[in-house]
């Protein structure tokens, strides 16, 4: 081996642990944010011991701005792993964390366009169902698929060598074919939720703008009679 495939050999191993850790640190962030929904009632507890009002906005702001960043962050990682290089370079756990990432992607959409951030109303629901189908998707991708159960158990216990080969079938980079199948539907709709929330945010800000620009009301005219005449 030359100093040159030695550099790109080492190069393509950072990229894959780089890409690797990115996948595992994304499926931690949605059980974080499915904790901060979840536990609302416990993040109120703490917000009522904040004495000055101010304080009290900006922790309730601020517990849904990171919930929401937390999920852009996810849907921007998914957008990125989920094609067929990648798939093809690091182990995720198919169908269960891509499709995992296309709810949270949805969940992001459900609170920041439809009302999801509003606690107890119908599309909150939605968002908090989308967001535990997810994390259960999740949960059982990275466990028993990305990483199940290793040589040492299996030298041990021989007799569950298939059940557990089999899961291991469905890692992105033992199984081609599957993670070909997956992207076709995963891609796209990924680019669909991302697009329907590009599109929301053009027309809200859109009207932002015309009501930013209309001129202030007049002044209403001073009534004869009225408080000021007394």
């Amino acid at each position: 081996m030359n100093q040159a495939q030695f550099t790109q050999g080492i190069l393509k191993a950072l990229e894959v642990w780089t890409l690797q850790n990115l996948c595992d640190l994304a499926i931690l962030a949605g059980f974080a944010v499915l904790t901060l929904v979840a536990g609302r009632a416990y993040l109120e507890r703490l917000k009522a011991r904040l004495t000055l009002r101010v304080a009290s906005e900006v922790w309730e702001a601020g517990t849904d701005l990171l919930i929401d960043i937390l999920l852009a962050a996810i849907a921007l990682v998914a957008l990125l792993l989920t094609n067929m290089d990648i798939m093809a370079d690091i182990k995720i756990g198919l169908p269960f964390v891509p499709l995992a990432f296309v709810l949270m992607t949805a969940a992001l959409v459900v609170r920041l366009y439809h009302g999801g951030s509003v606690v107890g109303s119908k599309a909150w629901v939605v968002a908090l169902a989308l967001l535990a189908v997810a994390c259960l998707a999740n949960w059982f991708g990275f466990t028993f698929v990305m990483e199940g159960a290793g040589d040492e158990y299996l030298d041990l216990h021989p007799e569950a060598a298939g059940f557990w080969s089999g899961l291991e079938h469905l890692r992105s980079n033992k199984n081609p074919e599957l993670a070909m199948a997956t992207f076709r539907w995963t891609g796209p709709a990924l680019l669909l939720l991302l697009a329907w929330a590009v599109l929301m945010g053009v027309i809200r800000t859109a009207r932002w703008a015309q009501k930013s620009r209309m001129p202030p009301p007049p002044k209403s005219e001073q009534v004869p009679g009225g408080a000021n005449d007394r």
